[in-house]
């Protein structure tokens, strides 16, 4: 019933010449906030560097990912957060002196705090080489490795798929 009441004594202000005040200053209190809000969260995109070079696999995980060191594994290189660990000319990857030189640099990059890693492995990169990385992270007690792939893309039932 109140509502009512103030609504009438509204209605009877503006009929007798009076003014109705408007406070606009929690309006805009409230844009201000929701500006700053958006920006941040624009700002912030949580996408990891992938090297021109590679094509990743793709999933249908939901989860984004986090900031960590990131190792990029293509057919003639390795990089851990785009610095050149080890090259080959002849396509071994999976050598045993580019997982030598991977432990070494993983070694001076010293304890991690978080424990966690990405790897961004090219997808037509042999399981083998990936589970020799994945090994050596693991020995050098990396706790969480997590493999970096592209969201798959799902069709909609109009596309005839």
């Amino acid at each position: 019933m109140s509502s009512k009441r103030s609504l009438r004594r509204a209605q009877r202000t503006l009929r007798s010449g009076g003014t109705a005040v408007l406070n606009i200053v929690s309006l805009i209190d409230v844009f201000a906030i929701l500006v700053f809000y958006l920006l941040v969260n624009a700002l912030n995109p949580e996408v990891l560097p992938v090297p021109a070079a590679l094509k990743l696999a793709e999933s249908e995980a939901r989860l984004a990912p986090q900031p960590t060191i990131s190792i990029a594994i293509s057919e003639h290189e390795i990089r851990i957060d785009g610095r050149l660990v080890a090259s080959t000319g002849d396509g071994l990857v999976g050598s045993v002196e580019t997982i030598r030189a991977l432990r070494a640099a993983l070694h001076e990059a010293g304890q991690p705090a978080k424990k966690e890693i990405s790897i961004i492995a090219d997808k037509r990169l042999p399981f083998r080489v990936l589970k020799q990385v994945m090994n050596a992270c693991a020995d050098e007690q990396y706790a969480h490795v997590s493999l970096a792939v592209v969201e798959k893309v799902e069709k909609s039932e109009g596309d005839g798929a």
